[in-house]
Formats: C-alpha cells, structure tokens, sequence
C-alpha cells in the first residue's frame, strides 16, 4: 500500500494499513470522538426539548466540522427570526448519507464499535424531534405575541400619562399665561398712548 493522507493525525502516512492501527492515531481518534461526542450529547439533549431562540447572526451562524463525512455542516437551523438550537446537527446526523459516511468511517478508522450508533439519530429521533420542534415553534410565537401586546399596553399607558400631565400643566399654567398677556398688552397700549406723537416739521 502506498503513502496516504491520514486526516485524524493530518499527516501524510508511509506505512500502509499498518497506522491505523498505532497507538498515535487510535490515541488521536479517541480525542477527535470525545470532542464531537460532546457536541452530540449537547445536540441529542434537545430531541425531547427543542430550543427556540430569537435569531442571533454572531451566535446562530455557526458551523462544525463533521468527520464521519468530512464536511462542514450547519449547527442550528433560523429563518432569519428565530432559530432552532442544534437543529440542523441533528438533522444532518439523521440522513441517510451521515449514517453511510459513519459506518465507512468506523470500519477505516477502526474506531470503537460500541460508539458509533450515538453518533447516529434514528428515524424515531428524527420524528420525535420534527414534533417537538413544531411545539416549541408554537410555543415561542404565542410568547412573542404576548411580549408585543404587553410593550403595546405599556406605551398606551405612557402616552396616556404624558397627555393627563400636559393636560394638568394646561389647566394650571394657561389662566396665568392668559392674564400675563392682558397686562402685558395694556401696558403697551397705556405707553403707546401717553406718547405725544412728532409734529412734522
């Protein structure tokens, strides 16, 4: 067998078959599983209980690197306005694809047998979730359109307040101003009329 590129030790590879079996790469594979494991474990938490967040570019953009198929995929799935946590991640680990690209990277791998269906979600998974998501979907909206009518009623108490104050002010500071205006026009009108007018010459 001739050299190949091993992409869990990222090196290319002259001893055949033989390297897989090192300790160097069952020791850098057993990393590489526990890392992803941990980003499955996350994701699988919420099959029984989706979360749906408002949509947030710096934090529902991001991707993972998939190493069953050796590609990067989408963590979450948005439609610009909210966003299903981890859904895309279960999603893709659902496809008949990622089930094939899991089985071809075990058996060249010569990983841990007992580990691969955990990376793996099953058909009933996949429903299961489908399910719950639609729930948690409809949950969030009722909880939105609640938020918005409560920020409604809030700003129609404030304007209705700003207006009774102005109202106040009106009722208690015009008859001031009003009568401030009289005496200040019969005052004008007093000077203007004690003033001899000039004689042309």
């Amino acid at each position: 067998m001739g050299p190949f590129y091993c992409e869990i030790c990222r090196q290319t590879d002259f001893s055949g078959k033989g390297h897989i079996y090192g300790k160097s790469h069952q020791s850098k594979l057993k990393v590489v599983l526990v890392k992803f494991l941990e980003k499955v474990k996350e994701a699988r938490r919420t099959i029984k209980h989706p979360q749906v967040e408002k949509f947030d570019a710096t934090e529902h953009e991001k991707k993972f690197w998939c190493y069953c198929c050796g590609l990067e995929v989408q963590r979450h799935v948005t439609d610009g306005r909210f966003t299903v946590l981890h859904g895309a991640l279960l999603e893709h680990m659902s496809t008949r694809e990622h089930r094939i690209n899991t089985h071809a990277f075990w058996w060249k791998n010569k990983a841990d047998a007992k580990l691969k269906e955990k990376f793996i979600i099953t058909e009933e998974e996949a429903e299961r979730l489908k399910t719950e998501v639609a729930k948690a979907l409809d949950q969030y909206e009722e909880k939105e359109d609640t938020l918005i009518k409560e920020q409604a009623a809030i700003i129609r108490y404030q304007e209705h307040h700003r207006l009774k104050v102005l109202q106040s002010l009106i009722e208690v500071c015009f008859p001031g101003m009003k009568q401030h205006l009289i005496q200040t026009c019969s005052s004008l009108l007093n000077r203007a009329s004690r003033t001899p007018s000039r004689q042309p010459a």
